[in-house]
């Protein structure tokens, strides 16, 4: 792949790659720094890839990329735990509900789901990929991304009517 084909497949994607970046990371400045590496490790091997299937080669490494981001978050958790004897952590549950929008109270259910599920949601429903894609990108089987996608949905949807109806 020659320089302005790489560029403008990458420029088309690049928004997408972004987006789950943030989703996986839930930090923002995180995945543009993620995005950011994505692109450099991508140029160093533009010569190696191939046309067409970029949008998915893109999607598996932002996710490789923030797995190694949270792998290192978590080990860097633990050898803070280890060093301190008691850690206090923000509760954003302090957040008075009424005065959050249903979006805002919609992400932060998605945010809560198992890790598999919020991520098959995510690519489903925020970037709209088939099943078959986003078997690929999370290696499961396409049956187990349609399971996840539904479990998670029905989860949202159920937390979403009890706290509509009871306020919990």
């Amino acid at each position: 792949m020659n320089i302005e084909e790489f560029n403008n497949e990458f420029l088309q994607f690049k928004d997408t790659a972004y987006r789950y970046a943030v989703a996986l990371l839930h930090d923002s400045s995180a995945a543009e720094d993620a995005t950011q590496d994505l692109y450099e490790k991508l140029w160093r091997r533009r010569l190696f890839i191939r046309r067409g299937r970029f949008k998915s080669l893109l999607l598996v490494s932002i996710r490789n990329i923030c797995l190694d981001v949270l792998r290192h978050r978590s080990r860097e958790r633990e050898r803070i735990a280890a060093e301190s004897t008691s850690i206090v952590f923000d509760d954003d549950s302090a957040k008075d509900d009424s005065t959050e929008g249903m979006a805002e109270l919609a992400r932060r259910l998605i945010r809560n789901l198992p890790e598999r599920e919020r991520e098959a949601m995510h690519l489903r429903d925020c970037e709209g990929l088939e099943f078959d894609e986003i078997a690929a990108i999370t290696h499961q089987s396409e049956a187990a991304v349609r399971v996840a996608v539904s479990r998670a949905r029905q989860k949202v949807k159920q937390q979403l009517l009890n706290i509509i109806n009871n306020g919990q």
